[in-house]
Order: structure tokens, then sequence, then C-alpha cells
């Protein structure tokens, strides 16, 4: 056993040290995850529930800047904005 606060460590055959790991095996889990990601790139997009949030937000909006109607009337009025406010904020900018 090495000096506490050591990175050698005596084994049977002789000294480790920390950086005497193999790499290889964490290159080999980063590739496939690289491939993975890559293979499924295409089946990312707009969800089905994107516009409906939106909606949510610009009603919201106007609501508060005074040109909408009252949030009791919306049909998601128990959602809140906190996410699709400032991206709406950025659209209208």
């Amino acid at each position: 056993m090495g000096l506490p606060g050591s990175t050698r460590w005596r084994t049977a055959a002789g000294f480790v040290t920390a950086r005497s790991a193999p790499a290889a095996p964490a290159a080999v889990v980063l590739a496939l995850f690289a491939a993975v990601g890559v293979a499924v790139l295409d089946d990312y997009g707009v969800s089905h529930d994107e516009l409906r949030s939106r909606d949510t937000a610009v009603v919201a909006a106007d609501y508060v800047l005074g040109d909408g109607p009252p949030l009791t009337d919306h049909i998601n009025r128990y959602y809140g904005i906190s996410f699709e406010a400032p991206l709406l904020l950025a659209e209208r900018l």
C-alpha cells in the first residue's frame, strides 16, 4: 500500500499508478455514445406539444401586456410560462 494521498498502490504484480489505467475502455464507450447520437439525430424535431406550449405563452404574454382575454378562459390556464416566456421574448425581438 502506498502513502496516504499517494496515487501508487502496491499489488502482487508490482506498483500500479493512477496514470497506468487503460484509456481504451473509456474511448470505446465515448465512441459508442457518439455513434448512437449520430444515428438517432434525424429522430429529433418538433414534438406534438410545441405549438400548444407556444400558444399558451402568447396568450399569457398578451394578458400580461393587457392586450388579451382573461386567462380564466384559456384551456391551458394551469400551465406556467417560465420556460416559454424568454423564448417568446427572443422571438419578438
